[in-house]
């Protein structure tokens, strides 16, 4: 039976660049995403046609465990509930990255610095909403993911982000989706270990500047990526370009690959030299 893998978040920006390189080594996929029905079908479409597998799709708020299930459902009815890779990468920075597009969103949208250092915690809803994102919606997907993973052939990759672990600077106004982030990168050392006996690898990808249309949302207000400002920002950076959604798919797909099974519970830079700033 070909491979099979889900990717959450995996219809747009680097979720769809992982979708591809994952495509390109043969695997079916299991496609998550929350609200563009169009951009999802689109994917879907050209995965199919590009490089004749199977793509299901499954909508939802990933921070909802009803997502979850109906994730593993489709693995059920779909692919005989065999599984080879789950990669988390869905994620957001509400307000920064995205819009608020579910209930649970627009609770997170106001700026993290209202809270933070104000002694003002008097509401957790924000804080709340991104670690659903991120380390429980991890722990939901891993616990059931190596249920239908075989000894030897299993792969778990969380895609992170610089600001949030110490290979970079914190960055103060990144406090929420950050903290979140750092509980993924230590849960899969944490799985690493845990999974090691059954030769089951676990790692996370930390990229750098990934030229999505997420940007176009951040940079707006600077008059968008081909703006001075945003030109001047990348240009500080080691190698001096974006990364390709491509690029970082590649990585992903390679350690979820049999060349890869020597490598787990490692946070990999992949962002040109960006953490040595």
């Amino acid at each position: 039976m070909a491979s099979l893998a889900i990717v959450t978040g995996g219809t747009r920006g680097i979720g769809y660049g992982i979708a591809q390189q994952l495509a390109s080594q043969g695997y079916n996929l299991i496609l998550g995403y929350n609200a563009n029905q169009e951009s999802a079908s689109t994917a879907k479409a050209t995965l199919e046609s590009t490089y004749n597998i199977q793509v299901c799709l499954v909508k939802g708020d990933i921070a909802l465990e009803s997502t979850i299930e109906k994730i593993f459902q489709c693995l059920e009815e779909n692919f005989q509930g065999e599984l080879t890779a789950f990669v988390h990468n869905a994620g957001l920075y509400v307000g920064m990255t995205t819009k608020s597009e579910s209930s649970g969103a627009i609770s997170a949208a106001s700026d993290a610095n209202s809270l933070l250092g104000s002694g003002k915690w008097d509401s957790f809803d924000k804080y709340d909403y991104y670690q659903n994102v991120y380390p429980k919606c991890f722990i939901r997907c891993v616990e059931k993911a190596i249920n239908y993973m075989k000894d030897a052939h299993g792969y778990i990759v969380a895609i992170s982000s610089p600001g949030c672990n110490n290979t970079t600077t914190p960055k103060l106004q990144y406090a929420l989706p950050g903290q979140a982030k750092t509980v993924v990168e230590f849960l899969t050392r944490y799985y690493a270990l845990t999974l090691a006996k059954r030769r089951i690898t676990v790692n996370v990808v930390i990229p750098g500047f990934v030229k999505t249309e997420a940007w176009d949302f951040v940079t707006s207000k600077f008059g968008g990526v081909e703006s001075e400002v945003i030109k001047d920002r990348i240009q500080s950076t080691p190698m001096q370009r974006w990364a390709s959604p491509l690029e970082i798919g590649a990585v992903v797909a390679f350690l979820c690959s049999p060349q890869a099974a020597f490598i787990t519970g490692v946070a990999l830079p992949v962002d040109g030299g960006l953490h040595l700033s």
